[in-house]
């Protein structure tokens, strides 16, 4: 079935201007992020375990530059999955502009996390800053300006990489779902004006049928005259014969 117009992406953003809201949803860009990162600790934490069970060498609470290829890329894979959720979140939360609200995510993990490690340096004791960092930095986005410079190497690209790809995705995936539920709306709603239209057919085939027209009255015998006379309540019925049965029943349609 093909799109229509009430499922087009710009008819979606031209309602949200109508509605006041702006083409752009801060707290679908919020959600998103914060799905994210919940997402990705809970991943990150049973990879974790999970490697650690199974004697791995691969040591993911590590910083970047000593994670190495595997870990980087593994890391890389943790967040493209964490952040395919996050985007789709947003971009169903939105209901529109996929791809905006999938780079809102993306860009938002990245002022958030440097915005609370800022704030961190702000704040707390030059001794505690390191570890509060690392904690930081393993949601595998860089704290430090060391990390930055190092945002070329494999665990920096497979990190940025798999978080854009995965909130763009998911923010397209996020806004698609509207168009599918739209298409499925439409088959049920097909589907019942056909139902309803076949009962109505039948209706008038049975109304026309017990209309009493006075040629199909005379196609019927005396016992299916009587069953429609039965059928009608016709007082005095079980009396009459095969016309008074006809002519009772014309009257009564």
């Amino acid at each position: 079935m093909a799109t229509t117009a009430s499922e087009q992406p710009k008819t979606r953003s031209r309602r949200a201007r109508l509605a006041g809201i702006g083409p752009v949803s801060p707290i679908s860009i919020l959600g998103g992020v914060l799905v994210g990162y919940a997402t990705f600790a809970m991943l990150l934490g049973g990879t974790v375990a999970v490697l650690h069970h199974r004697g791995s060498k691969v040591d993911l609470t590590k910083g970047w530059d000593k994670l190495g290829t595997r870990g980087g890329l593994l890391i890389g894979a943790l967040l493209f999955v964490a952040y395919l959720l996050g985007g789709y979140v947003a971009g169903r939360m939105a209901w529109r502009r996929g791809i905006v609200h999938g780079l809102g995510v993306f860009v938002g993990s990245l002022v958030v996390v440097g915005a609370v490690a800022l704030l961190v340096r702000s704040l707390a004791k030059p001794k505690d800053v390191k570890a509060i960092t690392d904690a930081l930095g393993s949601f595998g986005v860089p704290t430090t300006r060391a990390e930055w410079r190092n945002v070329d190497s494999v665990v920096g690209l497979a990190s940025l990489g798999g978080m854009l790809l995965g909130s763009v995705l998911g923010g397209l995936g996020g806004v698609r779902w509207y168009t599918k539920v739209s298409r499925r709306v439409l088959v049920a709603e097909a589907a019942g004006a056909g139902e309803i239209d076949v009962r109505e057919r039948r209706a008038v085939a049975s109304n026309g049928s017990n209309g009493h027209d006075a040629s199909d009255l005379d196609e019927l015998s005396k016992e299916e005259l009587y069953q429609r006379a039965q059928q009608q309540d016709i007082p005095g019925r079980s009396q009459m014969n095969k016309e008074e049965l006809k002519e009772a029943l014309q009257h009564q349609g």
